[in-house]
């Protein structure tokens, strides 16, 4: 996780552009008219600087504070009540309520979870705090399946297309790389399996960074979710081989 900071997608400013910074003003010459003892004042850059230590210094310890995290699977009974538990956590804050039909889906899928691993805490059961799952076509139906067009899936088997979704993150979480590792997980278990269709439904405020993955879209506007109220999500696909193409060297 070196350069996790630096490499990490920043959803909030994605969804907020940010204000442009203000051109730095040519200063003229300056004339010092102050006491003697002013001279030893510590100048305000100086004063800056030493604040901008202290907040790096701060940010370091967090980090520390925070841990690590994995990737693991979950296919246990106690893994998948934590799961269901931090769907209904994290959905509530939205105002969104799961239908049971779409659990009753679960043990058809292979579900990932990112477990925050903190320091002295190792050989503790690590806290859940991101998921996702990926399910084939020859294994379960798609969860919006029906909306695509059928020639999206000519000369296709069932084994040949795969469904990711189940995104859910810990919104108290405070620390840095989950919606980074999310994305790398998913996209070494693409490469793994190397389908030829990829189906996935996110969430609107996820619709523009799973654009700038290369997904394309169906439609020009959300869907209501059929297993979940009060949410909307969108129709997207990718072929493998157009996908890839970024990534082989």
């Amino acid at each position: 996780m070196a350069d996790e900071d630096k490499n990490d997608v920043d959803l909030l400013g994605m969804l907020v552009p940010r204000q442009r910074a203000k051109p730095r003003q040519r200063r003229g010459q300056v004339i010092f008219t102050g006491s003697p003892e002013d001279l030893l004042a510590p100048s305000p850059e100086a004063a800056s600087n030493e604040e901008g230590a202290s907040a790096s210094e701060s940010a370091g310890t967090d980090k520390r504070a925070h841990g690590r995290l994995e990737v693991r699977p979950i296919g246990t009974p106690l893994g998948l009540r934590e799961l269901a538990a931090l769907h209904r956590r994290t959905w509530n804050n939205l105002n969104v309520q799961e239908k049971r039909v779409h659990m009753l889906l679960w043990p058809l899928a292979l579900h990932f979870g990112l477990y925050q691993i903190k320091p002295g805490q190792e050989k503790r059961r690590p806290p859940l705090i991101g998921a996702f799952w990926a399910r084939c076509l020859a294994d379960a139906p798609l969860t919006l399946g029906h909306l695509y067009p059928a020639a999206l899936f000519k000369d296709m088997m069932a084994s040949d297309v795969w469904e990711f979704g189940g995104m859910v993150i810990d919104v108290t979480y405070q620390g840095r790389g989950l919606v980074k590792l999310l994305s790398d997980t998913a996209r070494i278990f693409l490469f793994s399996r190397r389908p030829k269709l990829l189906i996935t439904n996110p969430v609107e405020p996820l619709y523009e960074m799973y654009k700038q993955f290369g997904l394309k879209t169906v439609g020009n506007k959300p869907v209501d979710h059929p297993h979940a109220y009060n949410v909307k999500v969108w129709l997207m696909y990718g072929r493998f081989d157009e996908l890839s193409k970024p990534y082989f060297m």
